[in-house]
């Protein structure tokens, strides 16, 4: 009866006569076969994929993929951890401020493959999407943008068009393109999910790069054959996106709204990504940002890395800022002689005057006050 009332209308159908549902309920879940609500109850496992190893892994069902979730950065955040020890300079595991701070901040974020192929993440209050009927694609809705929607979501789905008059959706998005409307996982194959493993998530080798679909456009006009390899194709093709300084833990220092900017600058992942110049986000971290931890020891390393981090916005479109060429200007106009202020597309020393305790770590990714063409 139990079984009845809670895997019920089509949907529970869907899943009863699936192969997860022949499967039953014990395998899974653990708790008992019998009749008492209460004593089948006992030892229930609520999110068995939090297991993976014990519930979809074995010879017949999920081994490889399974086998590969230690290491995949959905599982296990090693892109967070790399970035905070860096700018510690040790290791995060031991340290008695850190390691907790990080477990209850950051660590409820991570994913299991029930939180992608069923329910929406714990870290977004959970729930079914489908009743317990397994999908092998994610809802890019209810489960990618769940987790990956204040920044890449927006951006995708054109969010900020009240903000920026004309700011519109990614080209690879809109309905009714050739393109169809595109799903995170037309792009972000499930051998990424499953098997991406790395120091971050740009050092994955499975991850998505724009020629993968677009190498035939590198000789198609004079901009892509001279500036292809050069500059990544977010420079010219993507919108503003936005960046982040108030920091996420309490008590940190900054307090200011996230903000949409766009900023071009050398590349700080040259060893992941070939292009000399890239878009640059600035991310929340700040050198006391993790006092409401406990911690005191004001990121000794914190220059070892920019504020300002390589970004693949989400909103690309073939006429941006730096494509316009209204009036018969060139393409690169608006570029080539973007002023050396605030309000131009390049980061340089002056959009680090708020902050000037940033500026050392960002020398790497400034660019000279000059115009580009002598660079």
């Amino acid at each position: 009866m139990w079984e009845k009332v809670s895997i019920a209308g089509n949907s529970g159908q869907d899943f009863l006569g699936s192969t997860h549902g022949q499967i039953g309920c014990i395998v899974c879940h653990g708790g008992t076969d019998v009749d008492n609500k209460d004593l089948a109850m006992d030892g229930v496992i609520r999110d068995p994929s939090a297991n993976p190893e014990q519930s979809c892994g074995g010879s017949n069902c999920h081994e490889a993929i399974v086998a590969a979730s230690p290491t995949s950065i959905h599982s296990n955040l090693t892109g967070y951890r790399t970035m905070i020890a860096a700018r510690v300079g040790h290791s995060l595991e031991g340290d008695p401020y850190l390691e907790p701070g990080f477990e209850k901040n950051c660590n409820k974020c991570h994913t299991t493959c029930g939180q992608c192929h069923i329910s929406r993440p714990h870290s977004v209050e959970g729930g079914f999407i489908a009743g317990h009927r397994f999908e092998e694609t994610p809802s890019m809705i209810n489960q990618c943008v769940a987790c990956h929607g204040s920044r890449i979501g927006e951006e995708y789905r054109g969010k900020h068009n009240d903000e920026i008059p004309g700011y519109t959706y990614d080209i690879h998005y809109r309905k009714n393109s050739v393109l169809g409307g595109k799903h995170c996982v037309n792009c972000h194959w499930g051998s990424e999910m499953h098997y991406g493993s790395g120091e971050h998530r740009y050092d994955v080798d499975e991850l998505i790069t724009c020629e993968l679909c677009h190498e035939l456009t590198q000789n198609a006009n004079v901009y892509h054959a001279t500036h292809w390899g050069d500059l990544s194709c977010h420079v010219c093709h993507a919108q503003d996106y936005k960046s982040c300084d108030a920091c996420h833990v309490p008590e940190g220092t900054l307090d200011r709204p996230s903000y949409l900017t766009f900023k071009i600058g050398k590349n700080p992942l040259p060893e992941n990504r070939p292009y000399k110049y890239v878009t640059l986000r600035h991310i929340p971290i700040a050198r006391d940002t993790y006092a409401g931890w406990g911690y005191t020891g004001n990121l000794p390393e914190f220059d070892s890395l920019p504020t300002w981090k390589y970004t693949s916005p989400h909103n690309i479109q073939r006429w941006t800022a730096r494509t316009d060429t209204t009036g018969g200007q060139s393409c690169g106009n608006a570029c080539h002689n973007s002023p050396a202020t605030a309000e131009g597309f390049f980061l340089r020393e002056i959009d680090l005057q708020e902050h000037p305790e940033e500026i050392q770590a960002n020398t790497p990714v400034i660019v000279p006050d000059t115009s580009p063409v002598l660079w």
